[in-house]
């Protein structure tokens, strides 16, 4: 297959650039690490999954078969004293323009295909005070991840992203935060505060609306009773985010989850959404959203469950029919359809590649299963005339390549909090093993 093949021979090729530019750093991960106690230290990193996806029916009773390099991304972190940074460059402007095929996914002119993400996926400065008597105040800006919702899934065990992306995380922003935090040994309490722009990205290589920075807010409290719990809930006021010259419906939208995580052994995560759109005090529409995941390890093999049930809106399609217009109007809406989408994943042990010090090679298979049905009849947009069936399945098989230091999660820039919830710049998530 011609795609696939170029597939394989484009991940060939960022393998090979990546173990040339990384040796020192994969040499170096295997070094324990106190981000709290570093004075002056860096860590770079890069990942890349290659991907052929079949989803049947993509749309109108048609298959399609598609392969991918997606999620490309260089991560650095680095500290200086108290000063630390955070960066992630995101490659999917170059090489996912079309999209990737994840049936009910949506978002920033794409419908059942995730969009590419942009460029500068994080670039964010954070200050903290010494701690007194366990407590610590964190100071932050730059473009990021709002303190508001659970983690970014692209550092969670599965390749496709569940339909509440735009629910349960609000990213690539221009924003300040601060928070204060109140530890004890393993245990935490972190509140959290910004203000950022609310308009969405409208492409992988476009920046904010600098004039709108500031006219949004999130709010984040997370409580950590042990190294291995954390509970969040969240609220935060988006103004306009479908129209950057403002106008359209703001969101109000609220989050709150509870995750288990043991690297490298087990993790689960429950998570409630929900955003209002609203005009003025007076709510127009309301999506709802519940997601259950958990991941097991045994041995290196990673078996991973995930169950979700999402409201999503409905906008006019374009000509192309995994397309709809950027920059969308909320009262234009054609509909509001409930997915419901249980996903299962396997993945092997990574494997080292030969000759190609600190890169890891991590194959999966991932296996959906998608129903759509319409909330409102007589409704405009019929999800089982659209794409020809009630039920829709898709199946991926791909290879995740890692290389230098991985992170485990993304966005938490209060970084002593992260560390005891389970970040480590010596491993990922589950289906991402720990080098």
């Amino acid at each position: 297959m011609p795609t696939a093949s170029l597939t394989v021979r484009t991940l060939s090729r960022i393998t090979a650039l990546l173990a040339a530019l990384l040796p020192a750093v994969g040499r170096a991960q295997h070094m324990p690490h106190d981000p709290a106690a570093d004075s002056a230290r860096y860590h770079l990193g890069a990942m890349a999954t290659g991907l052929l996806t079949t989803a049947n029916p993509a749309l109108l009773g048609r298959r399609y078969t598609e392969g991918y390099l997606t999620q490309p991304n260089l991560m650095g972190d680095a500290a200086w004293g108290a000063l630390r940074f955070t960066g992630t460059l995101n490659f999917e402007g170059y090489t996912l323009r079309r999209g990737e095929l994840n049936a009910g996914m949506y978002g920033e002119g794409y419908a059942d295909r995730r969009h590419p993400h942009t460029l500068v996926h994080e670039a964010m400065l954070a200050v903290a005070t010494p701690a007194r008597g366990g407590l610590r105040a964190t100071l932050a800006g730059g473009k990021g991840f709002t303190p508001y919702g659970t983690d970014d899934p692209m550092m969670r065990p599965f390749v496709k992203y569940p339909v509440n992306h735009h629910h349960a995380q609000i990213i690539e922003r221009v924003l300040v935060m601060g928070a204060l935090q109140f530890a004890r040994g393993d245990r935490a309490i972190t509140l959290e505060q910004s203000w950022f722009n609310g308009d969405e990205p409208v492409g992988p290589f476009t920046g904010p609306q600098w004039s709108r920075v500031g006219d949004s807010r999130s709010t984040r409290l997370t409580v950590s009773p042990r190294r291995s719990l954390e509970a969040q809930v969240s609220s935060a006021f988006v103004r306009s985010p479908g129209l950057t010259q403002g106008g359209a419906f703001d969101h109000r939208q609220l989050s709150a989850s509870l995750r288990y995580d043991v690297p490298a052994n087990r993790y689960a995560l429950l998570e409630i959404a929900r955003t209002d759109e609203s005009l003025g005090t007076q709510r127009v529409f309301r999506f709802a959203s519940t997601l259950l995941e958990s991941s097991i390890v045994h041995r290196g093999w990673a078996l991973s469950g995930r169950a979700e049930r999402t409201d999503r809106p409905e906008s006019e399609r374009l000509l192309d029919l995994f397309r709809t217009p950027n920059g969308h109007v909320d009262f234009q809406l054609v509909g509001i359809t409930r997915w419901s989408i249980g996903t299962v994943q396997l993945a092997a042990p990574a494997t080292s590649l030969p000759r190609l010090r600190g890169t890891h090679v991590t194959p999966f298979l991932e296996v959906a299963r998608a129903t759509a049905r319409a909330q409102r009849t007589p409704a405009v947009f019929v999800p089982a005339e659209f794409y020809g069936s009630e039920t829709q399945w898709s199946l991926s098989i791909g290879a995740r390549v890692h290389a230098g230091t991985m992170r485990r999660r993304m966005g938490r820039y209060v970084l002593p909090a992260a560390v005891r919830a389970g970040m480590s710049s010596r491993g990922s998530s589950l289906s991402h093993p720990p080098q």
